[in-house]
Formats: C-alpha cells, sequence, structure tokens
C-alpha cells in the first residue's frame, strides 16, 4: 500500500480501534458492576463520541444473559425503553448480535419487540455474523437458517458495516469483498458501508471520496447509509463534526439522485430505509 493511502487510513484504523476498546472495557465493567445505579453512571460518564457503543454493549450484555437463562427478554425491554432509549439504534443492533451468537430463531425472541425495530435487530445479526463468522457469512455467502426472507436486506446492512470495521478501513478490501456477493445483495452491503464509514469517523475527504466511487451504481445507497448513522448520532445527541463532514460531502456528491434537502435527507433517514425494504419485499 502506498504511504499516502496508508496516512488516508490511519485515523479511520484508530477510529475502529477505539470503538473496539469501549466495547470491550464497557462488557468488563458490566461483567462486575450489574447495579442500575453504578452501570447509569457508567454509561453517561462514557465519551460521548462513542457513548452509543457502550449502551450496545451492555445492550448485547443483558440480551445474553437473559436468552440463555430465561428465554425472554424483561430486563432488557426495560433498558432499551427506559435508559437506553436515546440510542435506540445501537440498543436494537446489540440484540441482534446475542441473536446471532446464540443462533436462536429470530421471531419468537423479538414478538413482544415493535415490528419497525425488527430490521434493527436484524441489521445486528449480520454485523455479527459479518465479525465472527466470516467463513461461512462472507467468504461462503451464506445466509441465515434463523432469520426469516424479509429480513435479509438489513442483514446484509449489518454485513456491510462489518466489513469496514474487518477490513480496517481499507476500502480496496472492502470493495473487493463485496464484489464476491451476488448482485443483488451489494445495494444493501453498500448502505451497511455507508453506516459504519460516517459513524466511526476518522476518513479524510480522499478516502471519503475513494469510497464513494468504490460504491458506484450503489452510490446513493452508500450515502444514504450516511444519513442512517447522522440520524442515529442526532438523536443520541453524540453529532460529531466527524459524522457531519462525511455526511454532507456524501450528499453533495449525489444530490441529485436524493432528490431532498441535506436536512430532510437526514431527518427522513428512517422512512427512506423502510421504504426500501417495502418496495423489495
Amino acid at each position: 500500500m502506498r504511504s499516502a493511502e496508508a496516512d488516508s487510513m490511519n485515523g479511520a484504523v484508530q477510529k475502529i480501534e477505539r470503538i473496539k476498546s469501549v466495547f470491550l472495557d464497557t462488557q468488563l465493567f458490566y461483567a462486575k458492576h450489574t447495579e442500575s445505579a453504578a452501570l447509569t453512571s457508567y454509561l453517561e460518564n462514557a465519551e460521548a463520541e462513542f457513548r452509543s457503543i457502550a449502551y450496545e454493549s451492555v445492550s448485547v450484555a443483558i440480551a445474553l444473559d437473559e436468552l440463555e437463562k430465561k428465554q425472554r427478554l424483561d430486563t432488557w425491554l426495560l433498558y432499551a425503553k427506559g435508559p437506553a432509549l436515546a440510542h435506540q439504534a445501537q440498543v436494537y443492533v446489540g440484540l441482534g448480535w446475542a441473536i446471532a451468537k446464540l443462533n436462536l430463531p429470530f421471531l419468537p425472541v423479538v414478538e413482544k419487540i415493535d415490528s419497525r425495530l425488527h430490521h434493527r435487530v436484524a441489521d445486528g445479526c449480520g454485523y455479527y455474523d459479518g465479525g465472527f463468522r466470516q467463513r461461512q457469512a462472507v467468504m461462503g455467502l451464506q445466509l441465515p437458517a434463523y432469520l426469516p426472507e424479509a429480513l435479509l436486506q438489513a442483514y446484509d446492512q449489518g454485513i456491510g458495516r462489518s466489513l469496514w470495521y474487518t477490513s480496517n478501513a481499507d476500502s480496496s478490501r472492502v470493495r473487493s469483498r463485496i464484489a464476491g456477493f451476488p448482485a443483488h445483495r451489494q445495494a444493501d452491503l453498500w448502505r451497511g458501508v455507508g453506516i459504519a464509514v460516517t459513524y466511526a469517523g476518522g476518513c479524510d475527504d480522499e478516502l471519503l471520496k475513494t469510497v464513494l466511487q468504490y460504491a458506484g451504481a450503489h452510490r446513493l445507497q452508500l450515502a444514504g447509509g450516511a444519513a442512517l448513522a447522522a440520524q442515529s448520532r442526532i438523536n443520541a445527541k453524540t453529532i460529531t463534526a466527524d459524522t457531519e463532514r462525511c455526511a454532507r460531502l456524501w450528499f453533495e456528491l449525489t444530490a441529485d439522485e436524493s432528490g431532498l434537502t441535506y436536512t430532510e435527507w437526514v431527518n427522513q433517514a428512517d422512512q427512506w430505509l423502510a421504504g426500501i425494504f417495502e418496495k423489495n419485499q
């Protein structure tokens, strides 16, 4: 890799490492401090930029504990609808981690969850499989037996997110891996990449333009993922200049395709995503 390319990736790699560190440190804290007051204090004092990752980590831990012991989600639901509500996107993704790790049938686990949030959970399933079952999910292109067919697009979005992290922000490697998937799955994968790149941050403009170029015909999906990431950060009050810059740059480069203003594009991100899923079912 040329040094200029390595320098361009360096900031993104550092952000990825920080996200991993926040997630793992929170897992360790939760293992010894499950009481509400201590946990709430820890989460609210986590660094703002990746506070939602800490909430996601606790979501995974609570869901694993309950599903392994009780096969139900009483405590997790209280957590998701209470102290973690502002971090909804990441918290429901965390539940997906647990479902995938335990290889549980999806629908019985989520029966008490608003169906409009099922795609977030399925995204988490895809992220887990893409990160921890690469041989099957990425190299082998296997689809999960535990997930309904209607949620496979959200699952692929999660796999796309995982590719940015497992490739360590190497955009060429991400492009190569996505090219190995069937054509009908690639748009959802690129949308997941867009979410990951924008949320994690650390990319300079040259790297962002390169990723957009690599997305090719799926550039609007990539940019739409940026809008989803920006919206989740706005909801959690963790928006950063990095996230804003990435989302705006990709919006400006795809504005004619979206037909929206920047504010509309971000504010309507969830509706846009739901429309994609409904259209293709």
